[in-house]
């Protein structure tokens, strides 16, 4: 195989990190973009992470074999410094990465805020840059389509202006690593949720509503919630209350949001009902039954293919488990922001902004960014579901 050089537009993407162990395969990096001119970037929290350096030295050496990860929790790619590098491993850098999306191709897509790209990590841990183009900066939001369609959520749109109301929509073509725009200027939606029909459901956490954009038609429709109010209520349409919704699942004909404020899951139906589906409001980290359960700042959802839903609750740093018999447990974190890997029980994250499960459901992905506080985290970590072990008992 000759050798093969891997940039952000070449249509080989996919294939060349399938060919990681090949002796012909190496990456190339790619320097990290520059700011666009006019962009509101002080008034977003998220902005506090600015791309490291890029250390041009890095390379594949394809006579260095990709060891197995270990059980329980593991960093499949980064590492505590900031940077934009297309390696493998610890080698690898990201920026603040904010979410991350499983493709149908079994692919780790991810979004890697700081650093204004789309990333691609392969299931063995070796990263490259899928997405770096002018216009294109601040991606969060990510969801495969029902016909295995990647659409992009970017806090900043096209014309470089990154406010509260420039969230934009982006449909990423993977085969050349481009992104084009779908609708601009639609508030901060940045949990994305793929719906049967091919259309997708948005949470505006900025704004505290959820509606569905229909990418075909290019229409945008309200489904719950009062812009710019932030509340608590159960209720149809516009009488509904969220407090920072921020991501969601599809499940049993219904959306599972989270209410991030609010510290519950909320059920919201495609007609705009909405009701309690997981939460007292209380914070806390009281497992049980679901309805009876406490959380602390939960923010990303992801669900397994018989319907359980892993949390990231925030302040708790834990990954949470509602499982579909109701019964809410303690999958990952020792309740303490840090760092370490091994057994679930002892654990650490700093960032849990974004999840996502293996299309097996083997492993549960991880963006451990650092929520824009600039702290030294920068990885995606895996937690293997087979084999979590117990978890301790926390007062």
């Amino acid at each position: 195989m000759a050798l093969l050089k891997l940039s952000i537009s070449t249509g080989a993407l996919a294939l060349a990190l399938g060919c990681q162990n090949d002796p012909g395969f190496t990456v190339q990096n790619v320097a990290p973009p520059t700011s666009l001119d006019g962009a509101t970037e002080a008034a977003i929290p998220e902005d506090a992470t600015s791309p490291g350096e890029v250390d041009d030295s890095s390379a594949i050496d394809p006579a260095e074999p990709l060891p197995p990860l270990g059980d329980g929790v593991a960093t499949l790619a980064g590492s505590s410094l900031a940077g934009q590098i297309d390696d493998r491993r610890e080698r690898a850098r990201f920026s603040n990465p904010v979410n991350i999306a499983v493709g149908p191709d079994g692919m780790i897509y991810v979004a890697d805020y700081g650093n204004g790209v789309i990333r691609v990590v392969s299931a063995a841990g070796l990263a490259a840059t899928l997405v770096q183009q002018h216009g294109f900066s601040h991606p969060y939001g990510l969801v495969f389509t029902a016909d295995g369609t990647l659409y992009a959520q970017t806090d900043a749109n096209d014309l470089g202006e990154h406010t509260f109301e420039s969230g934009t929509f982006w449909r990423i073509d993977r085969r050349y690593g481009t992104a084009t725009v779908v609708l601009r200027n639609v508030g901060r939606p940045r949990g994305l949720a793929a719906l049967p029909d091919g259309r997708f459901f948005y949470a505006d956490p900025e704004h505290h509503t959820v509606g569905i954009l229909d990418p075909v038609r290019v229409r945008v429709t309200d489904l719950a919630g009062e812009r710019n109010v932030a509340a608590f209520a159960d209720g149809e349409g516009s009488r509904a209350r969220f407090s920072h919704p921020y991501d969601a699942v599809y499940l049993d004909g219904a959306l599972i949001v989270v209410d991030q404020m609010n510290h519950r899951l909320r059920a919201v139906t495609l007609d705009g009902r909405v009701s309690t589906f997981a939460g007292t409001g209380a914070i806390g980290h009281g497992n049980g039954d679901r309805l009876g359960a406490t959380f602390n700042r939960p923010q990303a959802l992801a669900r397994d293919a018989a319907g359980n839903l892993f949390v990231s609750d925030m302040d708790n740093f834990m990954v949470r488990r509602v499982a579909r018999d109701g019964v809410v447990s303690t999958v990952a974190g020792t309740g303490r922001e840090g760092y370490r890997d091994g057994f679930a029980a002892t654990a650490e994250f700093a960032g849990l902004e974004g999840l996502d499960v293996a299309p097996d459901d083997a492993f549960l992905y991880v963006a451990d960014g650092n929520r824009g506080l600039g702290g030294p985290s920068h990885r995606v970590r895996r937690v293997s579901l087979a084999r979590v072990g117990p978890m301790p008992t926390l007062p």
